[in-house]
């Protein structure tokens, strides 16, 4: 529109001062720069105003607010080509120029530079961040890793210096706590002889003198439940974490410990189950389950064990038909030293580090131990459930 307004105001101009004919051979030279044809068509041919205007309304809008004279607008017999018939009093100046021309490719040349833009920078952004967030889940799986008690093997800080700062001080800890861990074992077995040798010196002592059987009988039971003592307070410091991890079938480690239990008397019944396999340490389960089953029979008489596989966990559950024990001290049993019966006679139970130790083992292996009472039809307590949670899958620092 704007073309054709400076086409016929330059046709204005030069009609003044030349003929029609000349004046239209000037304009037809700048007009053919713009790829606009121009020709002078008889005054006889009428313009009809507004005729067009449906057809290309906003060509047309644009027009009518820059061009005085009536014109009209219409369509080339092969559709490609666009005619503006002007009428400038004695004549009628015809100005024909492509269809295309109306629709201007620079607006989509940006709109398509703008989403290629955007979609190379938002494909540079993901794998900018990509690259920046892998190390993090890298540090995060490695620290549940250790956590786990698991060793930290082929871990090497990456990515932004935040985060290799980050890697290299988890690693420094992980080595401290390490040292830490190896002292304390070194101190504890230390301890561990230290007291046994005195034991075992008054137990000869006892034996080899001269005091009646009632005595000896007695004293030896006192020694028998120190030595008891210091192993439990020494299994509990030391831990499970110098163990290594090896798959083992929990299916055959269950089956097995039951059978010990029923071979020593015990009244206690395994539900077989689906061959399992899990990367876990054995000593340290073996311990836990022992625990469990040790109260189990010391407070309930009677125990059940059997295993059900639910997704990502296998859980190993250990009723009994005791008294059970009450909601309220669920949380308190596992604390270290814990005794819900009162006395400390070891008779009637151990030194309360039974379930702290099975606990602690199963969180060591990213598991966990809950408890449920039993009940019958009318709400009585008949029994307690305790359930070792242990996961399926490992995970592995990448």
């Amino acid at each position: 529109a704007a073309d054709v307004h400076v086409l016929l105001q330059e046709y204005r101009q030069v009609s003044v001062e030349q003929s029609p004919v000349q004046a239209l051979q000037r304009t037809a030279q700048m007009g053919h720069t713009m790829g606009i044809y121009l020709a002078l068509a008889p005054a006889t041919i009428k313009v009809t105003d507004r005729k067009g205007e449906a057809e290309f309304p906003d060509f047309y809008r644009s027009l009518d607010r820059r061009i005085e004279e009536p014109f009209m607008l219409a369509s080339s017999a092969d559709d490609r080509s666009i005619r503006v018939a002007v009428d400038v009093g004695t004549h009628v100046l015809d100005f024909t120029f492509a269809k295309k021309r109306l629709a201007s490719s620079t607006t989509y040349i940006f709109i398509l530079w703008m989403m290629g833009s955007s979609m190379l920078l938002v494909l540079i952004a993901g794998l900018f961040l990509r690259n920046q967030i892998r190390p993090i889940v890298q540090l995060a799986r490695v620290a549940e890793q250790f956590g786990l008690g698991q060793n930290v093997q082929n871990f090497t800080p990456r990515g932004a210096n935040e985060i290799r700062r980050a890697g290299r001080a988890f690693l420094i800890m992980a080595e401290r706590i390490r040292r830490q861990v190896a002292s304390r074992t070194e101190m504890l077995a230390g301890i561990s002889h230290d007291l046994r040798t005195p034991l075992t010196r008054m137990q000869l002592e006892i034996e080899m003198g001269k005091i009646d059987d009632s005595t000896r009988t007695a004293l030896v039971a006192d020694i028998d439940d120190m030595r008891h003592m210091i192993d439990e307070y020494l299994d509990f410091a030391r831990g499970d974490a110098a163990e290594p991890m090896e798959p083992v079938a929990i299916d055959a480690l269950v089956k097995q410990l039951v059978e010990q239990y029923a071979k020593q008397g015990a009244a206690i019944m395994l539900t077989e189950s689906l061959p399992t396999t899990l990367t876990v340490r054995p000593q340290a389960i073996r311990r836990a389950l022992t625990n469990i089953i040790d109260n189990a029979l010391r407070y309930g008489l009677r125990a059940h064990v059997n295993i059900e596989q639910t997704v990502g966990f296998t859980r190993i559950k250990v009723t009994d038909t005791g008294p059970g024990i009450a909601e309220a001290d669920h949380e308190t049993v596992f604390k270290p030293f814990t005794r819900l019966e009162p006395s400390r006679n070891t008779a009637t139970g151990g030194v309360g580090l039974g379930l702290s130790i099975a606990r602690d083992i199963a969180q060591n292996h990213g598991g966990d131990i809950s408890l449920e009472n039993i009940r019958d039809t009318d709400g009585k307590i008949i029994g307690l459930e305790v359930t070792l949670r242990l996961p399926r899958e490992v995970q592995v620092a990448i």
